[in-house]
């Protein structure tokens, strides 16, 4: 999570996400889905990275989610390090009718050695729930997956648009809205270890003065 100051002197609080997994999996159809409630059945291929944004609203707190969409290409695979820097969520994406997007998430993550998992938050993440006639990936053996990591799972269609909302605005919300309160926690703490200092400081000063 980063927090800057905006031209009105108020602090805007950012949220970098990344998605990552094979190609085809659907990434940019899940993005595009949850951003604008689109789903585009022409495939076109991810080319680096793609951003965007949107602004979402958590308790009163203005939260803008940046939105980094990874192409699954090898030839950009050895960027992911540098893509994934201050990220605060990853979505694992795999495509629940082919077994091998599944089994590569070990291999993406291995791309994210370098991240300290204990402050992001992980989603594990399987498209295509309106394939399921064609399934390849059961859903216990992901949610297995998941839970042994600490990661969120969310079966989701960015196609008919089941499973995103639950994904974005309750699972991955929630997620941010505990970190939010505890960084908010550990500010007004540190806040108040400043003030005690300061009057400690100026009590000091005026015993000082006293004797002399």
């Amino acid at each position: 999570m980063n927090r800057k100051k905006n031209n009105s002197d108020s602090e805007e609080i950012r949220y970098k996400l990344i998605v990552i997994g094979d190609e085809l999996v659907g990434k940019t159809a899940i993005l595009n889905r949850f951003k604008n409630n689109q789903f585009n059945a022409i495939y076109e291929p991810t080319v680096g990275l793609e951003f965007q944004s949107i602004p979402i609203l958590i308790d009163d707190q203005s939260v803008n989610l940046l939105l980094y969409d990874v192409s699954g290409h090898q030839k950009f695979r050895s960027l992911i390090p540098l893509y994934a820097s201050d990220v605060n969520i990853i979505l694992l994406i795999y495509d629940i009718s082919k077994n091998d997007s599944f089994n590569n998430i070990d291999k993406w993550l291995s791309f994210l050695n370098n991240i300290n998992k204990n402050e992001v938050i992980y989603a594990l993440v399987g498209n295509k729930s309106d394939l399921d006639y064609n399934r390849k990936v059961k859903s216990e053996e992901a949610e297995k997956y998941a839970k042994s990591h600490n990661f969120i799972f969310q079966e989701v269609s960015a196609m008919n648009g089941d499973g995103i909302q639950e994904l974005f605005m309750n699972k991955l919300l929630d997620k941010i809205r505990t970190q939010l309160i505890q960084k908010n926690k550990n500010l007004m703490e540190d806040e108040e270890e400043k003030l005690k200092v300061n009057l400690q400081s100026k009590d000091d000063s005026k015993k000082k003065k006293r004797k002399c």
